[in-house]
């Protein structure tokens, strides 16, 4: 017997042999992230999962948008087994029919997850599963910022040009953030021109494509100060020996999460996202990364339950998510503005 088999057998996973294939697979491809958040991938879930099993997992590293833009290319001959994504880029790949439909029965973790981080299709099929959720705020130097930033539109004050970092549209962060903008600025999601207009002010250091890339911006001083999700920030407070400050803003932050994607259907697929979804995987990455989790009622420190993007005594329902569905519908509409009108005025 394959130690992946007895590893299901030793769980709850007996439902699925009675279409578990005859020779059990022993390798995986999973795209993940990179940076701090794919080390802790690495550590908590990725090397845990195969040392229980014995499945070699091979980490294809890369930004959501890379990862979905191969999908497409690759559709019907896939290489990749299970995949991550920042939420906005999931939903906006929902329509390329690249994801596989999840059975709930060879996921029974399913059981003990938060019911906002199950996603379906329009038919009631399981498509996407979030495990982590973070805020996106204003991140700062606090040795280089002597006022602690209020507004994100302290972001566009004079002593500040030039010395900032901000999401590009290659972040999961970057379509919301614009989006946000302009909603500020009276517009929205189908009149993105106020934030445009705000964005063209901006002179940044250096726009980041993922935020691993922020942090190394952040730690080489080359800015200091931006827009970065939570997790990543304390990442950044813990590796560097100057202090790190982080505010979410008057006018509110943003919150998303990354989600789960089964693309190749298999038992050792399977395995992997049940084993993405315990307590002792989600509690590991919490306690290193500080995002917050989609399994319930985990046993946290005291540190980690501080640093988690909805606090202490919160929960998910504290968060302020964006419109998604808006802002796919208008997916091209927002990278046409950005790429003509605030990277082309550069």
């Amino acid at each position: 017997m394959s130690r992946c088999l007895s590893y299901l057998l030793g769980g709850t996973f007996v439902a699925s042999l009675a279409i578990a294939p005859a020779v059990a697979q022993d390798s995986l491809v999973v795209a993940a992230f990179g940076g701090k958040h794919g080390q802790t991938l690495q550590k908590c879930v990725i090397d845990t999962f195969t040392a229980k099993t014995g499945i070699k997992v091979t980490v294809d590293q890369g930004v959501s948008s890379v990862t979905v833009a191969k999908l497409k290319q690759q559709k019907g001959n896939q290489s990749l087994d299970v995949i991550w994504l920042d939420g906005e880029v999931s939903q906006a790949a929902e329509t390329e029919g690249v994801f596989a439909a999840v059975d709930p029965a060879k996921v029974p973790n399913i059981a003990n997850i938060i019911p906002e981080a199950i996603h379906k299709d329009k038919d009631g099929k399981i498509t996407g599963l979030d495990d982590y959720y973070y805020s996106v705020g204003i991140v700062y130097n606090e040795d280089e910022v002597k006022q602690t930033p209020t507004s994100w539109f302290d972001l566009w004050k004079p002593e500040y040009e030039g010395q900032s970092t901000w999401p590009s549209m290659s972040d999961g962060s970057g379509p919301p953030m614009l989006v946000y903008v302009a909603e500020l600025l009276g517009g929205g999601v189908d009149n993105l021109k106020p934030g445009v207009d705000k964005m063209k002010e901006l002179e940044v250091a250096a726009y980041y494509d993922s935020g691993g890339n922020a942090s190394n911006i952040l730690s080489r001083k080359e800015a200091i100060i931006g827009v970065l999700d939570s997790g990543a920030v304390w990442s950044l407070a813990d590796a560097n020996p100057f202090k790190v400050g982080f505010v979410i803003p008057k006018e509110g932050g943003l919150a998303s999460g990354t989600r789960l994607h089964l693309i190749k259907p298999s038992e050792a697929a399977y395995a992997f996202i049940n084993h993405a979804l315990t307590a002792d995987a989600q509690t590991c990455f919490v306690e290193n990364y500080f995002y917050g989790p989609s399994v319930k009622n985990l046993a946290l420190s005291e540190k980690a339950k501080a640093r988690l993007p909805w606090g202490p005594d919160g929960s998910i329902k504290d968060l302020r998510f964006s419109d998604a569905n808006a802002i796919n519908a208008h997916r091209q509409q927002i990278l046409d503005a950005w790429n003509r009108d605030v990277l082309g005025r550069r």
